[in-house]
């Protein structure tokens, strides 16, 4: 099984060679403007929710290593088609392509992991090893960002032919893998309904996990919404044209990739609880900021947040994984991302209207209102149940 968790840090480096990272937003207005790059998103993020817990069933079922290898596929495939669309609807195509390759991949690579550690008694190693994935992924986006912000100056097409060329490497890497012998389950339609059913179950089996979802959902709901489109948008408010935003997100990622490594840390000294509930906190302030920054600031209070929001999505699954039976592992962390999604999904071509009429600045600042009185609620719900 350690050959999987090497297979899993080269998939990881594969699915983030994001070589569009800092000039998408460019790209796009090529085709459209902020309203349309909301329908856009809206397809995006609908296709992710809708294809959540279904493509996490098949990961459990059919097993993890062909799940990844569609996902590799599909991701393939739609990159290509969006390096030579002409038009807003093949530019639609694409991302509604890899968006279901996405979900394939979502939950999966995790899964994987946790359970080729668990088959060798070694669970005890997943948060770091969940801390090396997330760090190699985040430096892999920094780096192809950088190369991404050039080449886009040579041919705008040329970051999503490099994107695409990353994901036919990880389909390759993908067959190499070993399914992990662990809790497999045959496949039927009931089952397979029985496995969509219970990544909602796993989710709200008692009340310290129910309170524990609503904890992670809560917090979620704002980094979808932030890291899916208002970020971007924001650091195009704050000045950043198409080469020093490829530097700025390479920047971000590093020391996001730096900050991953932190989990652990925050893990042993803080608690699990605290630790999520400090980021969130630390989240909400920058988003209320926001308004009053300029470029040097506002581009540091990205910096800021894709860090805590690094640490947050390793503590989330820590959190998940611990307490979710192996057979259903894929299945309830598709459905935690299914459910995740669901006020973007609502609300992303609202955000990119109300963007294009006042400013994501505004957007930015009501964010952080809405976060942090969620975070205040569940400190004072808490505070009462320890009594």
């Amino acid at each position: 099984m350690n050959r999987n968790i090497t297979i899993s840090y080269f998939l990881a480096f594969a699915k983030n060679t994001w070589f569009w990272l800092g000039i998408w937003i460019f790209y796009y207005l090529q085709f459209t403007n902020y309203a349309g790059i909301g329908i856009v998103e809206t397809v995006l993020i609908v296709t992710a929710t809708l294809t959540e817990i279904p493509t996490g069933a098949v990961a459990d079922i059919f097993g993890k290593k062909k799940t990844l290898i569609i996902a590799f596929l599909l991701e393939m495939i739609g990159a290509f088609i969006m390096a030579y669309a002409t038009n807003f609807n093949q530019l639609i195509l694409s991302v509604f392509i890899m968006c279901v390759g996405g979900a394939f991949y979502s939950g999966t690579l995790d899964a994987l992991v946790y359970d080729s550690l668990k088959q060798d008694s070694k669970e005890s190693k997943f948060d770091k090893v969940i801390s090396n994935i997330a760090s190699i992924s985040l430096i892999t986006a920094a780096i192809c960002s950088i190369i991404g912000g050039f080449t886009y100056a040579i041919n705008p097409r040329y970051p999503f032919i490099l994107s695409a060329v990353g994901y036919t490497l990880g389909f390759i890497a993908s067959f190499f893998l070993n399914e992990p012998k662990i809790d497999t389950v045959k496949f039927s339609l009931k089952n397979y309904l029985l496995q969509t059913k219970q990544g909602l179950i796993q989710l709200t089996k008692n009340y310290n996990v129910k309170l524990r979802t609503l904890i992670l959902l809560s917090i979620g709901f704002v980094t979808v919404i932030s890291s899916e489109m208002v970020d971007s948008f924001l650091s195009f408010e704050f000045g950043f044209n198409d080469k020093q935003m490829g530097i700025l997100w390479a920047v971000i990622f590093i020391i996001s990739a730096i900050a991953a490594q932190a989990t652990s840390f925050f893990n042993k000294k803080l608690g699990l609880y605290k630790s999520i509930f400090v980021t969130g906190l630390l989240m909400a302030i920058t988003f209320i900021i926001s308004p009053y920054l300029g470029l040097i600031l506002g581009g540091a209070s990205l910096i800021l947040r894709s860090s805590l929001q690094s640490i947050f999505g390793n503590l989330a699954s820590v959190s998940i994984n611990n307490s979710t039976e192996s057979q259903f592992r894929a299945t309830t962390i598709s459905t935690f991302n299914m459910i995740k999604n669901i006020p973007y999904v609502l609300t992303a071509f609202l955000i990119g209207s109300v963007s294009d009429l006042f400013s994501a600045k505004v957007i930015s600042l009501y964010l952080g209102i809405i976060l942090l009185t969620i975070l205040i609620i569940f400190a004072v719900k808490q505070k009462r149940d320890a009594f």
